[in-house]
């Protein structure tokens, strides 16, 4: 059983049995995680405080370019409690107990808390995180599922990197006289066409299959894996890629999973690179987008129903396709086609 010390020890303070105290003892973790998320903020005797953080979109320069982060929810957690205890409050509003039931059971839960804390024991508490000790510290270690919720508004959004080489040409031409403007754009425009048709496609993401890793709350890194029931998979072979070939077009549903191979900056250049797979069998569709009035272009191949069947895919992919690729859900139905994109 889960957190049985504390059951055990919550049943002696309340004079319940084992039962009883466990339903009181879950039902009021549960509370928790649903104060959390309505009131982004939480302070429990025993344990400490939990604030959601708000960070904004960053923008970071470096000698090799400017990179644009997304904004994301921070769950952060203070041992110490700097405002009112929430514990009676939330008992009474969360769990339907009149004030004197609340006020008793948060006395017995602080208390369990307290023991527990200071004896450095494991509190689990689902759909939050977890108290213990990693690697000789004690502390708390929010879960994966957590944070998810806390940044669905985010979803899938990926770190954008411009390459300095472009804004220092800019500056560096308007400063030029006039007369050498249209040389340079001469210039510029043969070596990019013999980039397009000689070089290899230019990549300006770097991206990674692993997943998502957890933001450091108190005091190490750690990430909890939540697994749950996979929906059957819908996975298509080579056959099905082949036939998406040969119709130019994939329609991708809600929820649906895709595998992104490359990001580029150039339409012409995911579209040569689209033409290189083609003659490789793997059937690949130009997928656009933007962030922040920046348009890149995907190239990615594939529909599958979740990301265990993707994952499947992905991994049977030659590593010279395969390459930095990763796994994305699709936020909105769309038509991808392979010549012109949504």
């Amino acid at each position: 059983m889960i957190n049985h010390d504390l059951i055990e020890e919550l049943s002696g303070l309340l004079d319940l049995d084992t039962q009883e105290s466990g339903r009181f003892l879950n039902g009021f973790f549960t509370a928790m995680v649903t104060e959390l998320l309505a009131v982004r903020k939480l302070a429990v005797k025993g344990l400490g405080s939990f604030t959601v953080v708000h960070v904004p979109l960053k923008k970071i320069s470096d000698a090799s370019g400017i990179t644009y982060s997304p904004p994301c929810n921070r769950l952060t957690f203070d041992p110490k409690i700097s405002r009112a205890d929430d514990t009676a409050r939330i008992a009474a509003l969360r769990l339907k107990l009149n004030t004197t039931e609340a006020e008793r059971l948060g006395r017995a839960i602080a208390t369990v808390f307290s023991n527990a804390v200071r004896q450095q024991r494991e509190i689990r508490i689902n759909g939050l995180g977890r108290f213990s000790k990693e690697h000789g510290l004690y502390g708390f270690y929010p879960e994966r599922s957590i944070e998810e919720l806390l940044n669905r508004e985010y979803q899938n959004l990926e770190d954008v990197v411009l390459p300095r080489n472009d804004s220092l040409q800019v500056r560096k031409e308007s400063k030029r006289p006039q007369y050498s403007i249209p040389i340079a754009l001469l210039f510029f425009a043969c070596v990019l066409s013999a980039l397009l048709y000689y070089g290899k496609p230019e990549v300006i993401f770097s991206t990674s299959s692993r997943p998502h890793t957890e933001n450091k709350v108190m005091p190490v890194v750690h990430k909890e894996i939540v697994s749950g029931p996979e929906q059957p998979a819908v996975a298509l072979n080579a056959k099905a890629l082949s036939a998406e070939g040969a119709t130019d077009s994939l329609v991708l549903e809600k929820g649906e999973c895709t595998i992104v191979l490359e990001t580029f900056r150039l339409e012409q250049t995911a579209l040569k690179e689209r033409s290189r797979l083609q003659a490789e069998k793997v059937a690949a569709y130009v997928w656009p987008g933007s962030v922040n009035g920046i348009k890149y272009y995907r190239l990615m191949t594939g529909k599958f129903s979740n990301r265990a069947a993707a994952s499947e895919r992905l991994k049977s992919l030659p590593k010279k396709i395969a390459g930095s690729a990763y796994i994305q859900q699709v936020l909105k139905k769309g038509v991808i086609h392979g010549e012109k994109g949504l």
